[in-house]
């Protein structure tokens, strides 16, 4: 308990826990188009979640995207923003001011390390399969849309967007000699037979269960302009996992996704909604489906000197 209490305060006043050595953990086995870092690469790694209200329409959606500081994803910040459906609209599983956070986490990277970065990694979370063509069209145009804001006349950085997925219905299991059935080992890999045959996707249970039974995350990668190898993407993915700066441990998901989940979380508890409503809830078959102009968003802001700080962590 106290190593944890220590780490919190240590990063939260921007001091370094843990590191990750990309010249390690992406090593190509060969190829013009590899991904192994050069001495000139400089990586900057993201992750976003959207949570949602349980029956409520008066109560917004919180959208959070957390950037690393560095290439070795030991600092980070976070950008959180609320979106409201407008009345009879359900919530949408979209960030709507993706472009504008993208873009200020971009700048933060340039005001910690004095330059831009030319690899960037993205992995968000809560996207269904039927929603990928929705992420496709708006969400990896926007960021597009915030490189060329913000690095104007300079080469724009390469992309990889990764769909993260936690709620799935796949187990693995162990069966020894005697027929009995344990957990798998972290750091195990599955990318063939039951995943997708048309798309880029694995497996990958990174963590080891106290209780209960391993659940791995499944990844699919919708864009990769970094030409990543399987081994290259699932080993810095891997790698990514043991970045939470509040645990040693390995988590099931990369930490930023975890930071960003936990920064909505906790931004809905630190700008608190007036309650208005005079019902518990509403009838969610009643609600239609909004189109993007049909959110209301606002950013949440702090002081500036917490601006650039896991203040949400």
């Amino acid at each position: 308990m106290c190593e944890n209490l220590l780490r919190k305060i240590n990063f939260k006043m921007q001091g370094i826990n843990t590191q990750v050595d990309l010249h390690i953990k992406t090593t190509a086995s060969s190829g013009v188009a590899s991904a192994k870092p050069k001495k000139e690469d400089a990586w900057q790694f993201m992750g976003a979640d959207v949570i949602h209200p349980v029956c409520r329409q008066d109560k917004p959606s919180i959208a959070a995207v957390v950037g690393s500081g560095d290439s070795i994803c030991s600092t980070s910040a976070v950008r959180v923003c609320k979106q409201w459906p407008k009345t009879g609209k359900c919530a949408i599983e979209a960030i709507i001011e993706l472009r504008q956070m993208v873009g200020e986490l971009l700048e933060y990277y340039r005001e910690w390390n004095g330059q831009l970065a030319n690899k960037i990694v993205f992995y968000r979370d809560g996207v269904d399969d039927g929603q990928f063509a929705r992420v496709l069209n708006f969400e990896i145009p926007q960021i597009k849309a915030a490189f060329k804001d913000v690095y104007e006349n300079q080469p724009l950085p390469l992309l990889t967007f990764i769909v993260v997925k936690k709620r799935h219905h796949t187990r693995f299991f162990i069966v020894n000699d005697r027929n009995e059935t344990a957990n798998i080992s972290p750091g195990l890999v599955v990318d063939t037979d039951v995943v997708h045959p048309g798309q880029f996707s694995f497996f990958l249970n990174s963590h080891k269960a106290l209780q209960g039974t391993n659940r791995p995350a499944l990844y699919h990668v919708l864009h990769d302009e970094i030409n990543f190898t399987s081994d290259e993407l699932q080993l810095l993915t891997y790698y990514l996992c043991f970045t939470d700066p509040r645990s040693s441990t390995s988590e099931a998901i990369p930490s930023l996704i975890h930071q960003a989940d936990l920064a909505a979380s906790n931004a809905r508890d630190l700008f608190p909604e007036t309650d208005t409503s005079t019902t518990d809830g509403y009838a969610a078959d009643a609600l239609e489906e909004p189109t993007l102009i049909d959110i209301a968003t606002e950013h949440l802001r702090v002081h500036d000197n917490m601006r650039d700080t896991p203040h949400f962590g």
